[in-house]
Formats: C-alpha cells, structure tokens, sequence
C-alpha cells in the first residue's frame, strides 16, 4: 500500500524501512516476535485489495475519479468507518500514554472520550491531530495511477519517485471537513439520494487518510519491518511541507 517517506532538507526521501529483513525465527518466532499480528494492518490489506480489484475495472486515472457504484459506496463507507474507528484508538493510547495534544482543551469532554465514556468526533480529529502531526502537509504518490504507474516503488531511488500525488487532509489546513468524510457522512444519513458521492475520489482519498493514521499508530512496527510487504501496494506517503 503505502510505504512512508519523511522529509529531509532538500525534499522529500523514502523512509528506507528495513521490510522483512529479520532474521526468519524473529519473524516466525513466538508470541511477542517481531513479525506481530496487527489487526488494524490487517483490515487496511483487506480494504486495499477491494480498490485494487476496482482497477481492474476502472482504470485509476483522474478522467475516472468521478466514477460512482454500488460497490464504491461499500467501500467508503467501510473505510470511513475503519477512519473513524482507528482515529478513536489512536488518540486514547497517546493520551492514555502519557502525551499531551496540543488543542486536549478545545476538545469538549475530552477526558470523557478518552476514557471511552464518550466518543471522539471528526472536528476532534482535526483539532488534535492537525496540531500535533500537521496532517494536512502529508501526501501519498497513488503508485497504480495509469499515467505514471509505479509497480515496485521500494526498488525506486528517493529522487526517482515524481507521481501523481493526492493529500487526502489538505482542508485541515483552514479548518475545513475533507471532502471525502463529507460524502461519507452524507451517504450514512441517506445513501438513496447521497448516492453520486461513492466517487472513486473519495474512496482513494479516504484509504490515503486510513494509512497516515495506520502509520502513525504503528510507526515503531513500520520502521523495524515487520509490516507485510503487502501494505505497499497502492502508494508511498510523502510527508513534505
């Protein structure tokens, strides 16, 4: 799926993440290896392999993002929800870990949601998460996109990765609801007639904002390799500013 890149002065680079370089009996090994089972990895290769299947019949490529299905609509909606879910997780380990976001007061009920005894909401996501990680400086290269497709970009150099690039958190940047969630929510109330919103754009977007988060929470996993190859399919994040 997505493979992380961090920002070095100069540009952008690719995260040389050490996948599946362990020995095979720290990555076979017992409980507790390096080589874990993730759920939450696990439900982003599965939403994965759904748009991937998609591609094969619709080709991923601007002229068709405003494409629109029956089967577009299941995938965001699972997606946003899988969003929603890992946001909320995400958010009470930091703070149950000892971090300290930014904007914990404008956040009403704040430790009520993160004891569980109430629930985050997506203007709490962007009031937390823009000001301690600036979400909307994050962009992923889509590596399947049909003009500039990239089969295998961990074979890549840094500099050689110049895609198509989309940044599903732009409008946090002002404040604003991402595109994608609106349609999500729209189709939640009233999928009949919110229904033209399942567009292949918010589907991609709304993968795009899934791996930062998944990134973001797994992040010692991702660096020590013990990710499967798999996530790296679809995209590389780019985090430049």
């Amino acid at each position: 799926m997505f493979a992380r890149v961090y920002h070095q002065p100069g540009g952008c680079r690719i995260s040389r993440l050490r996948l599946n370089s362990h020995p095979r009996h720290l990555r076979l090994g017992h409980a507790g290896a390096l080589l874990k089972s993730l759920l939450d990895i696990q439900y982003y290769i599965e939403l994965q392999r759904r748009i991937l299947d998609i591609f094969r019949y619709v080709s991923c490529h601007e002229r068709n993002f405003d494409t629109y299905s029956v089967v577009l609509e299941s995938l965001l909606i699972d997606t946003c929800s899988f969003f929603d879910s890992s946001c909320q997780t995400f958010i009470r380990e930091k703070s149950l870990a000892g971090h300290a976001f930014k904007q914990e007061s404008s956040v009403v009920n704040f430790q009520k949601k993160v004891s569980g005894n109430a629930e985050f909401n997506f203007a709490d996501y962007r009031e937390l998460l823009e000001d301690d990680f600036v979400l909307s400086t994050k962009k992923v290269n889509l590596n399947p996109y049909e003009d500039v497709f990239y089969s295998n970009p961990m074979h890549y150099v840094p500099d050689a990765i110049s895609g198509y690039l989309i940044e599903p958190f732009k409008e946090w940047a002002a404040g604003s609801t991402s595109p994608w969630w609106k349609a999500f929510t729209g189709l939640k109330h009233d999928r009949l007639t919110s229904f033209r919103e399942a567009r292949l754009r918010n589907v991609i977007h709304s993968l795009a904002a899934v791996f930062i988060i998944l990134t973001l929470r797994n992040e010692a996993e991702f660096k020590a390799g013990s990710v499967s190859l798999e996530l790296y399919e679809l995209g590389l994040m780019v985090s430049c500013a």
